[in-house]
């Protein structure tokens, strides 16, 4: 299943305003950034950094942590928590945000319609194979009749969720009993249900 379609686009950008930050004049800055397909962050400091990506669908939730110092200065960690593919659950910081309440919201915001949209195709996927499967079955064949039996019309079964059509007028009693027996081998096989099998039965019966 595809779970990311359409051109990648960049829904947030962002920095860290940490003293770290603060203190070398933006050189030694963490960048993040928010995308319709990933989230893209940098972890480490001034001996290094490195850039991670997340999918979204592997964003469980974001939550807001807040300092003292942090809510005077209108910034916030986002604690956002990751699921890997492996299982693992993770923790990323993204350290000291502007605004964090927003970008949590949107983070969120954005995660669920990427996993509204994954669920949307996954069902569309589903009602597609299940339409190919039938197409390459086909209908159920029509059942030999028993030796020494004349052959019987088939069985014609309704659309489901249409009004059953009127069963077709039998001439003999032996043709009746053929369409008993397939009927019988119908519901074994469970094509039809019991409830369809004795209404139609008592039908049949009724026009000897």
């Amino acid at each position: 299943m595809t779970i990311h379609s359409g051109e990648e686009r960049t829904i947030w950008e962002g920095e860290s305003q940490n003293v770290t930050a603060k203190a070398t004049g933006g050189r030694f800055t963490l960048h993040y950034r928010l995308t319709t397909h990933y989230l893209y962050f940098e972890t480490g400091g001034i001996t290094g950094t490195k850039l991670e990506q997340v999918p979204l669908i592997n964003v469980q939730d974001v939550d807001v942590a807040q300092s003292l110092v942090q809510k005077t200065r209108k910034v916030g960690n986002l604690m956002v928590h990751i699921i890997r593919p492996d299982g693992r659950h993770e923790t990323a910081v993204f350290d000291s945000i502007p605004d964090p309440v927003r970008v949590r919201d949107l983070i969120n915001q954005t995660v669920h319609q990427v996993r509204a949209a994954a669920h949307q195709r996954q069902v569309t996927e589903q009602q597609n194979l299940n339409v190919h499967r039938y197409e390459a079955t086909g209908p159920v064949p029509a059942i030999p009749p028993a030796p020494g039996m004349p052959s019987a019309p088939p069985v014609q079964y309704a659309p489901a969720g249409s009004p059953p059509a009127p069963a077709e007028q039998t001439d003999t009693p032996e043709q009746v009993m053929a369409l008993l027996k397939q009927l019988g081998e119908l519901r074994d096989a469970g094509v039809v249900t019991p409830e369809e099998f004795e209404a139609k039965k008592k039908d049949l019966l009724d026009r000897i």
